[in-house]
């Protein structure tokens, strides 16, 4: 596996976001997705939306998908659990495709999260999410763009959970 800076693995996935078609991004402060967002924030091709709660983020981009974009949430997996009520009224129920890209808080070797972590996985499994580990930098493009396909292709929302060895943080 190569290892990555944090700012390198920001300009990583967003090039791979762009590459994937995605041109409307809703954030979450988050510390360990912080070069991430600032890459996102700096890429002037990309409409950003910073958020304060992950519920309000699922509503903007679905406006923004009827208007013609194709959105992805940033978020920790905290906040995709505090947005399953906003992703199964208005994601599922309308048939709105959303990429997200999502901190995976309390996965292997990730102390502190260890709750978080065991149920990320089974929640996006209930709600009929197809979820895909990101844990090697080399495949960001590839990961992102099928994901987004799979979106497209569904009409619903699909995760990428981003582990601290893409995001090359401690």
């Amino acid at each position: 596996m190569t290892a990555i800076d944090p700012i390198a693995a920001g300009a990583a996935i967003v090039a791979g976001l762009k590459k994937a078609g995605i041109d409307f991004v809703a954030t979450l402060p988050d510390e360990k997705m912080l070069e991430v967002i600032r890459a996102v924030e700096a890429d002037r091709q990309l409409k950003h939306v910073p958020l304060c709660r992950e519920e309000e983020g699922i509503g903007i981009c679905a406006g923004a998908y009827l208007a013609g974009k194709k959105t992805a949430i940033i978020m920790q997996n905290a906040g995709f659990l505090n947005s399953c009520n906003a992703l199964t009224t208005t994601s599922l129920q309308l048939q709105i495709p959303i990429l997200m890209l999502i901190y995976y808080a309390g996965d292997i070797g990730d102390r502190g999260f260890t709750t978080l972590g065991a149920v990320t996985e089974p929640v996006l499994q209930a709600m009929g999410f197809r979820s895909y580990v990101l844990r090697r930098p080399e495949e960001i493009d590839e990961t992102l763009a099928g994901a987004q396909i799979l979106a497209d292709d569904s009409k619903k929302p699909v995760a990428v959970l981003l582990t601290k060895s893409v995001l090359g943080v401690k």
